[in-house]
């Protein structure tokens, strides 16, 4: 039996639309989700795809805990946890952060807000009671996060640096880093921007007048970065 499964921790494109409410939502993450289960597929690797059909707990942290917990509970010794969010993930950082965990390493594959996209843990490295306490969804997480593993005794490997969907925004950032993303998202993001660039220009107009009237900067959220 293989000691490393995958959790696709990623909701339906139904439950992703009501806190991501971007044109054509539902077909974006559908697609989304589809992608990175044929990547993780592609890997070879056992894995298992829990939706808000079957996550348990009220708050995300508990949901997301809850999910990595019932991956260990299965009798796997490492667990590598993404999202459907992180288009540039490829299956090479999926089978990268396996070997490191093979190797006896933890695995962060960071995000621009300052959460994750990719996660390879050790049992022997989670506790479940700490994780829930964790910030998610906050700017800080995953300074907390890694302020949290490093505690422990397994070296931790870093992957490049990776924008998420959240917004009509980051999909405007992703279009200027557009090779990895395979062309059906491509033609998706698209048909996001159509349908809001009107919406977007105004919104920027509004911003930037705004900006320039209260030139206050309470300050980007600090990246840990590990060597």
């Amino acid at each position: 039996m293989q000691s490393t499964a995958v959790l696709i921790f990623a909701n339906s494109s139904q439950e992703e639309k009501r806190y991501k409410p971007l044109q054509r939502g539902e077909v974006l993450f559908d697609s989304l989700t589809n992608t990175v289960i044929r990547k993780v597929k592609q890997s070879k690797l056992t894995y298992f795809h829990i939706s808000e059909k079957h996550q348990k707990g009220t708050s995300f942290g508990e949901r997301f805990s809850n999910a990595v917990q019932s991956v260990f509970d299965k009798g796997f010794d490492n667990v590598i946890t993404v999202g459907n969010d992180t288009p540039h993930l490829q299956t090479a950082h999926i089978t990268t952060a396996a070997k490191a965990l093979a190797d006896g390493k933890t695995v962060i594959g960071p995000s621009l807000d300052g959460g994750f996209y990719l996660m390879g843990i050790h049992k022997a490295d989670f506790n479940r009671e700490n994780f829930q306490n964790l910030p998610w969804q906050k700017f800080n997480l995953l300074k907390s996060l890694l302020d949290n593993l490093q505690e422990n005794s397994f070296p931790i490997v870093q992957l490049p640096t990776f924008r998420d969907i959240d917004s009509i925004k980051d999909i405007l950032s992703l279009v200027n880093h557009i090779r990895s993303i395979s062309v059906s998202i491509q033609r998706l993001f698209a048909l996001c921007l159509w349908t809001k660039q009107q919406f977007f220009l105004l919104e920027e107009n509004l911003y930037t007048s705004i900006l320039l009237q209260n030139p206050y900067n309470k300050g980007s959220p600090v990246l840990v970065h590990i060597q």
